[in-house]
């Protein structure tokens, strides 16, 4: 590892510069930093299959602080903290332009009035701070309905619109979603909506699809470059290339948020990587608000959550994981007869409109043909929809206009998507994932004057793999602290 620095007076002080918007250097005494390097330094949890099938001169370990003692600016707040905990004195030396705006919280956006709870969520945003240093680059974990499009406007209120801005979004269901959203929140400001590889005009407050910056990325690197304030949805998801190389083009972006509902949940192991990754763009999480918070405040619709267990025995237990759900849930009659079995049930109850939530485009295709089968007669208007379904668009709205009863969907609608009438979700899709199980139930939270309750069936599926993740998720949803109720058919 080169040493730098090391004609520093004090032997115990560690010296970070941040460099620009996107890179800090450590300076300091040799042992120092090479005790900073191992302690970032991490291993690939895939690194054998890497290294057998491919990179052979890879010793298997990503080292999150170079040997030139450079990282990315996103860990500074981890890397300080580090410095602490070996009691060590930091001084840090912020080379970036300052700021020429004071940040100011609004009390309304648009024709909304700010919740204490989003002006909590906004404060620790703009008062973030590593060491004595005014630091905004961070994230807030912010459960579904908390008002994120208000959030980003907020921000970019908050900074008397005198930030050039750009929000980065990857879904196409988020970017129709904010076209609507953003201009009403801020009426008055100069909005341009980026997508594709035509880009006749940018404005101030700038609503992008990643995608499209990426492709074009030499046609519009002049203007990251000149952007102050980058804001990030969904951004759980960012620890990927087409992100990477349009952050690394917003080098003099001074403010830098994420958000997200689900973001750094999972502290195993082999999440270490990509929680570490997506924190080298965003840093740390400063806020966080579960959904058992808004629900208790009211913002969100309380959730009955029934783990339902199936009572019939696996085809196929002990065989791997993917046969396993093939021949357990998607091709087993068991299993639809089960998922209609439950869905009628809260038809009965007045449970209407309800989504269907399945893994896989053949599963969900086999229940759509069981139900239509069995529902002719009863007048109950019934869709499905996926990845390869041509006429998606039309087929969610016609859903969000309650002009379908029941919609059968993979988890293509896990989000971006708003279903405030639904009262009934069932998650038949058997997944053994933290993430995307608040995702889905997400989706039922939306608030509406025509319900007071909403309920969540997860079906348990038998198996070596399907039973153990229905387990995990019995026990997230408690950990969350939702109310769970077990049925099981024996």
């Amino acid at each position: 590892m080169k040493v730098l620095g090391t004609h520093l007076r004090n032997k115990s002080m560690i010296t970070i510069i941040i460099k620009n918007c996107n890179i800090c250097e450590i300076q300091g005494p040799a042992k120092y930093l090479l005790k900073l390097f191992e302690a970032f330094k991490v291993k690939h949890p895939n690194a054998w299959h890497i290294r057998m099938y491919g990179r052979t001169d890879w010793d298997g370990f990503i080292k999150y602080i170079s040997e030139t003692g450079t990282f990315k600016i996103g860990l500074l707040n981890k890397v300080y903290n580090k410095c602490r905990e070996f009691g060590l004195k930091v001084k840090i030396i912020d080379n970036r332009l300052p700021l020429e705006v004071k940040p100011v919280i609004p009390e309304v956006i648009g024709d909304k009035t700010i919740r204490p709870i989003q002006r909590e969520a906004l404060e620790k945003i703009v008062n973030n701070r590593v060491g004595n240093i005014p630091f905004l680059i961070c994230a807030s974990d912010l459960a579904v309905n908390f008002g994120k499009t208000l959030i980003f406007c907020g921000l970019h209120e908050s900074f008397q619109r005198k930030l050039k801005t750009v929000l980065l979004l990857n879904s196409t269901d988020l970017f129709k979603q904010f076209k609507t959203e953003v201009p009403e929140l801020i009426p008055g400001e100069d909005v341009a909506f980026i997508q594709g590889s035509k880009c006749s005009e940018w404005g101030n407050f700038n609503v992008c699809m990643v995608q499209s910056l990426a492709a074009n990325i030499k046609r519009y690197q002049r203007f990251l470059s000149e952007v102050d304030m980058v804001l990030i949805d969904e951004a759980d998801v960012i620890d990927n290339k087409t992100f990477k190389t349009v952050i690394q083009h917003l080098y003099n972006s001074r403010v830098r948020i994420g958000l997200s509902g689900t973001l750094y949940m999972s502290d195993l192991k082999k999440k270490l990587v990509h929680n570490m990754n997506i924190m080298s763009f965003i840093g740390d999480k400063v806020n966080q608000v579960k959904l058992k918070d808004m629900m208790k405040a009211g913002y969100s619709t309380p959730i009955v959550v029934k783990m339902v267990y199936a009572p019939f025995k696996s085809p196929v237990d002990g065989e791997d994981y993917s046969t396993e759900y093939q021949e357990t849930i998607s091709n087993n009659e068991d299993a639809w007869k089960l998922s209609y079995d439950r869905a009628m049930w809260n038809m009965n109850l007045g449970r209407l409109p309800m989504l269907i939530v399945c893994k896989f485009i053949p599963h969900c295709e086999n229940l759509y043909k069981y139900y239509t089968k069995r529902l002719k007669k009863t007048g109950l208007k019934i869709a499905h929809v996926h990845h390869n379904t041509k006429e998606r668009d039309e087929i969610l709205q016609a859903f969000r206009e309650g002009k379908i009863d029941i919609l059968i969907a993979t988890t293509i609608i896990s989000r971006g998507q708003n279903f405030p009438e639904m009262k009934y979700l069932q998650n038949t899709a058997s997944m053994d994932s933290n993430e995307k199980s608040i995702q889905i139930l997400g989706r039922l939270a939306r608030t509406h004057m025509s319900k007071k309750k909403a309920y969540l069936d997860d079906l348990v599926f038998p198996g070596k793999y399907l039973r153990r993740h229905g387990n995990h998720r019995k026990n997230y949803y408690l950990k969350e602290r939702l109310k769970v109720i077990l049925i099981e058919n024996n």
